[in-house]
């Protein structure tokens, strides 16, 4: 399978720019992963979809070209082993509260001597069995990342250790469910929220991982500055609704 373009570009000290694909249809998530994206997030935390549906979709973001990031469950870390053999190269944790739930899915995730995984070289990811074992037990580790969500306020007092944790590529803000969880729901420029923001970018940096969050395009360059390098600036769900809602406006005649 081919090397993942996130952690090539995180290598590299290249900013990762992310798209989210809402809806299951894998031409759909193909057009996406070939529009020039380096990842295509994709959630299980509030979408329920069979396993054949999943594999569609992570194939789709494989031929587009980009890497497949899956959001799993909360607290549920069964499906992580599944994902990553039939090619999802990036995990999204959601809802963490403490290091204990992050050091688990990094267990789930990598073969000793960082995890406790099983063997099973016969997938997508050991190339349908064409990897030699012992070339793919040596490689694996590293061709996968670890997403960890930031968006509890329980969360907040680790931030720092988890960052420092082995198996940890990139620390996600979640901003709605963050400062809903602070009460202050959107307000993504008040001062404790952009202090909390600043905190997981410079935990980040003095650790060697990469920080995350979702934002508007024009909206990038204030995060870069504050030190994120990981963005996911669309969603297939946005283009439709702003899309359709512009396309019927300038028709301009009344429904």
């Amino acid at each position: 399978m081919s090397p993942s373009l996130v952690l090539q570009k995180l290598a590299k000290g290249q900013t990762v720019v992310c798209a989210k694909a809402c809806y299951t249809d894998p031409e759909l998530v193909e057009m996406i992963a070939s529009s020039g994206y380096d990842a295509v997030w994709i959630c299980m935390e509030h979408k329920r979809m069979d396993a054949a549906m999943v594999y569609s979709i992570i194939q789709a973001c494989r031929l587009g070209g980009a890497d497949a990031l899956i959001r799993v469950k909360p607290s549920n870390y069964t499906d992580v082993l599944h994902l990553i053999e039939c090619g999802a190269r990036g995990i999204m944790l959601p809802r963490v509260r403490h290091p204990d739930e992050v050091r688990a899915v990094v267990q789930a995730m990598n073969f000793p001597p960082l995890g406790v995984r099983g063997f099973d070289g016969i997938h997508a990811e050991a190339d349908f069995g064409r990897i030699p074992a012992a070339e793919y037990l040596a490689t694996a580790n590293e061709g996968n990342f670890l997403v960890v969500q930031i968006e509890e306020p329980e969360v907040l007092v680790h931030v720092d250790e988890i960052a420092a944790m082995p198996g940890v590529d990139i620390l996600f803000v979640g901003p709605a469910d963050l400062t809903l969880g602070l009460g202050k729901f959107g307000q993504t420029g008040d001062p404790e929220v952009r202090a909390i923001l600043q905190i997981v970018a410079d935990a980040c940096k003095r650790h060697g991982k990469v920080a995350g969050i979702p934002c508007a395009p024009e909206q990038v360059a204030d995060y870069r500055a504050m030190g994120f390098e990981f963005f996911n600036v669309i969603s297939d769900y946005r283009c439709v609704f702003h899309g359709m809602k512009a396309a019927r406006a300038a028709v301009g005649i009344e429904k």
